[in-house]
């Protein structure tokens, strides 16, 4: 037991070491993540960073598996991200790339789900390849709530090599707000076994402020509420972005 805790604070630690200390910071937009560890540390990872003064990349993933293998693979799908978005700034040919890379030495089992965002900033136009992941949500600025690419999803990065995945290009209206979320908080469960549910979570994201910081902050409000003090088994990892209104 002592040893398996050990292992768990490590996996932790790793964690907590990859995830961004802070955002990108760009006129016009605003970028908000958080990640809650659960008691059995899973592998949920988020980067966002600059590649260029007007251009943001915005990744997002979960890794199959708890504890320190989920982890491991978590700081090599970070540091293949890293490396590729270096020299790439097409989505399509990154999210080839880092999935060939993650194929190359894969561990058994351990896929990833995962999405691949690049904004620019000064065209306002957002492009997305996802490998498996939950189709993002964005709130219109009419207030309406819709799917983002939910015919474009592929299959999670480790499974199979030269995979082409699909780019969803589209534009960012002001006061829109992009919504990504692992299964945490949708299968977040309070201590009668029900589970939070997508629709909860889109209940909750209309009824909400269009604000990317405010609506995510009652996003994770609204799922401690229907937690009710239970530990959670999965992580509880969630990104908003948007351009503001003017």
């Amino acid at each position: 037991k002592q040893r398996q805790d050990r292992e768990m604070d490590i996996a932790r630690n790793v964690q907590q070491a990859l995830l961004p200390k802070s955002l990108p910071e760009v006129d016009g937009y605003e970028f908000f993540a958080s990640y809650d560890s659960a008691q059995a540390v899973g592998g949920d990872y988020y980067d966002a960073f600059q590649l260029s003064p007007t251009k943001v990349c915005l990744a997002f993933g979960d890794v199959a598996g708890k504890g320190v293998p989920a982890s491991l693979v978590m700081s090599r799908i970070s540091s293949v991200v890293e490396s590729t978005m270096g020299f790439v700034d097409d989505v399509g040919k990154a999210i080839r790339l880092i999935n060939n890379l993650m194929c190359s030495n894969a561990v058994e089992g351990r896929f990833v789900t995962f999405v691949l965002l690049i904004i620019d900033t000064k065209k306002n136009t957002l492009s997305l390849a996802n490998a498996g992941h939950m189709p993002l949500l964005i709130k219109k600025s009419d207030g309406n709530l819709v799917e983002l690419g939910e015919d474009a999803v592929g299959i999670p990065i480790g499974v199979m090599e030269d995979f082409e995945y699909e780019v969803v290009n589209c534009n960012l209206q002001p006061g829109e707000v992009f919504i990504i979320y692992t299964d945490g908080v949708s299968e977040a469960m309070n201590p009668q076994n029900e589970l939070y549910g997508i629709e909860r979570l889109k209940e909750t994201i209309n009824s909400s402020s269009t604000d990317p910081v405010k609506l995510a902050q009652a996003i994770l409000a609204d799922v401690r509420t229907h937690a009710a003090g239970r530990a959670q088994n999965d992580d509880i990892t969630l990104m908003t972005f948007g351009r503001m209104a003017p």
